[in-house]
This record gives C-alpha cells, structure tokens and sequence, in this order.
C-alpha cells in the first residue's frame, strides 16, 4: 500500500510540475523567434535600423539569447534527483553545458545592457541581475570542484533562480503595461522585478531544504 501510494504521490508531483516545465522549455525555445521570423520582433521593433544593422550588438545579442535560451531549458534538469542520482556523467556534462551558457549569455549582457531601452535604471537593474547569475553559477561550480554539495546545490538555485528572470520577465512585463500604460516605466521596473523576486523564493526554498535535512539527521541521531 505504502509502494502504491508513494507510485501515486510521484505522478501527481510530475503532473503539478509539467505547466512549469512546459512554460520553460517554450520561453527557452523563444530565441527562435528571432532568426525564423523576417523583420525585427519583439524588443527589437523598439530598436533602430542603426542598431539592428550594427553586426557587434547583434553578435552579443544573438550570444545573450541563444545562451540564455539553452541554460533556461537545461538547467532545470539538474535539479531532478533521479537523473543527480543515477545518471551522473550526463548530471555533469549538463552542468558544464549550463556553467558555459551562463557565462557567454552574462556577456551578451553585459554589452546590450549599455543599449537597454529605459536608462540607467534598466541598466544597472539588467546587470546586477546578470552579475548575480554569474556569480551563484561559478560559486556553484567552484563548490562542488571541492567537494561541497550543499553550497554548490544552494547557489546553483539562486543561479537558476536568477537565469529564470527571462521567463518571470515575459510574464511581469504585460502585466506591468496593463496596470501602468506606461512600457517604459514598465520596462525600468521589470529589469528589477524579473529576477528579485525569484531570489527571495530560492532563500526560503534553500531554508525548507535546510530545516527538512535537519529534523532528517535529528531523527536518525535518537
């Protein structure tokens, strides 16, 4: 009985998780956009032919989403016990994969944020962000190269945490816009909300991890 309800308790978690991982993979899948479609979308219709003909802010834009893209739908991945557990050269090459991604999509920017529609404070609220995710994601990589698993599994949560900012961004922005009619103001907002937020989950989730691992070892000591 206890076999079949814990078979049942597995479904329901994969099902609860299936929106959310769907939702990841179509916004991690959303770089396409820009080289299947003809003409400038989304953020780029705000931009000038000046800079959609400038060959180095399209390479580091290009670098920005396609990397970004690629860590989105795979770093999720590295957060599923079975395949931690049972399938560790793929857990490691997939995080390589992950570490390499961020570091070239924090480049990209690192750059386009100088172009940002929205000032200084769309800038600084872009790389900070961008900074942040670059740094969990070496911390993380640094912490499991000495053996550190519980440091390296809590930053690479803030690091996701902070990479899933482009998804929570395509989500606060027109709700922004609804509330404030106003895209610039939304966008300066945004460039903060998108990523914020999502970090002060990743806390209290590493904060349950942490209190569940404790009352774990505290039972087992009795």
């Amino acid at each position: 009985m206890d076999m079949r309800m814990k078979s049942l308790s597995r479904i329901a978690m994969v099902l609860a998780y299936l929106p959310f991982i769907a939702f990841i993979i179509f916004i991690g899948l959303y770089p396409l956009k820009f080289f299947l479609t003809d003409g400038a979308v989304g953020i780029l219709t705000m931009k000038s032919d000046t800079f959609l003909k400038d060959k180095v802010w399209k390479t580091f834009f290009n670098t920005h989403i396609i990397f970004g893209g690629l860590a989105l739908l795979i770093g999720w991945i590295q957060f599923n016990k079975y395949i931690r557990n049972n399938y560790r050269d793929l857990h490691r090459m997939i995080g390589m994969l992950y570490v390499f991604s961020t570091w070239l999509s924090v480049l990209g920017i690192g750059y386009i944020s100088f172009f940002a529609e929205g000032g200084a404070i769309a800038f600084f609220g872009f790389v900070i962000g961008a900074l942040i995710w670059f740094y969990t994601t070496i911390q993380g990589y640094i912490s499991i190269r000495k053996g550190l698993f519980i440091k390296h599994q809590q930053y690479l949560i803030y690091s996701y945490a902070t990479c899933l900012g482009a998804a929570t961004l395509r989500i606060w922005l027109p709700i922004l816009v609804t509330k404030t009619g106003n895209f610039l103001l939304s966008y300066q907002l945004v460039s903060w909300i998108s990523w914020l937020p999502n970090l002060i989950v990743a806390y209290f989730i590493i904060k349950r991890h942490a209190h569940k691992a404790n009352n774990e070892q505290s039972i087992c000591s009795r």
